[in-house]
């Protein structure tokens, strides 16, 4: 790769320099990156979009019934109308999103360890070697940061904010799941604000695309939950969650966000090197001097 399109990610970098960085990376590695990622993700992607697109129907189908039976016995519920849909989209969810995540960090250390020559050899080696390892640890961040906003809606963001650099510990340290958790906190130690007001920035532009990507379904179902004004009954408003239009548009909503949620990787690790580099900075930083 030519020098002046190699990304430096071991540099200390403001919040400007990590945007602009971030961009300009996903602009020169695009194709292969994304590539990459959905050779390897594009499946679970798609199976997670189906599960969530089951647990709206298989809701909507409950609600319709409890609507039209008001003596419906909710404490003699079959298994399958409220837990497999459930479990379907988590477990199809922690595949998906561990999955991108490995692929997308396997490919920058790649990146970052061949100055630019990625390996594609040795980002199959992580992911077969630590796909359980990021399930695992998608799982267990999922339910810290649940039970600390279960809880105040502050211990959650600061667990969220805190636990954003163990899938870096993972595969940038090599640590395991309990490790990288544990030790998130003595990293992120006196740059949490820093790394918050990064990912607040990050997670505001991402939710602004977002918006506009849900603005057809939001439309379609707005015209579609118009009927209520109409005199329509309940069961004719459930479904209209379930139309097959409306499920469409949700699909591809849902398929840009996996995709925007590849964004987020890339900030993550920018941030990661940020702070090491203040810890403790490369040896090779001299090296690269002059290297964007």
């Amino acid at each position: 790769m030519d020098d002046q399109n190699f990304i430096n990610f071991k540099k200390k970098r403001d919040l400007g320099a990590m945007l602009s960085d971030t961009f300009q990376f996903l602009n020169t590695e695009w194709k292969p990156f994304f590539g990459a990622i959905l050779k390897t993700a594009i499946i679970p992607i798609l199976i997670a979009i189906c599960a969530i697109m089951y647990y709206m129907i298989s809701s909507v189908s409950l609600m319709s019934s409890l609507s039209e039976d008001t003596n419906y016995d909710v404490f003699n519920l079959n298994f399958s109308d409220l837990l497999v849909p459930i479990l379907a989209f988590i477990s199809s969810y922690i595949i998906a999103y561990a999955l991108i995540t490995i692929t997308a960090l396997g490919y920058i250390k790649s990146y970052i360890e061949h100055k630019g020559d990625v390996n594609y050899q040795e980002v199959q080696n992580e992911i077969q070697q630590k796909f359980w390892t990021y399930a695992r640890l998608f799982f267990t961040v999922g339910v810290i940061v649940f039970f600390g906003a279960l809880f105040c809606v502050l211990p959650g963001i600061y667990l969220g904010v805190v636990l954003s650099v163990s899938f870096c510990l993972v595969i940038f340290q090599n640590k395991g799941v309990f490790d990288a958790i544990g030790d998130s906190f003595s990293f992120i130690k006196n740059h949490w604000w820093e790394t918050f007001g990064i990912l607040i920035v990050v997670q505001l532009i991402v939710m602004a695309v977002g918006v506009v990507v849900d603005l057809p379904a939001s439309l379609y179902q707005t015209a579609d939950l118009a009927s209520i004004f109409n005199g329509e009954d309940n069961i004719d408003v459930l479904s209209s969650f379930s139309d097959p239009i409306y499920l469409g548009f949700l699909a591809i909503s849902y398929f840009v966000r996996f995709i925007l949620y590849i964004v987020s990787i890339v900030i993550s690790v920018f941030i990661y090197f940020d702070i090491k580099e203040q810890k403790n900075p490369s040896t090779d930083i001299i090296d690269e001097i002059g290297v964007n």
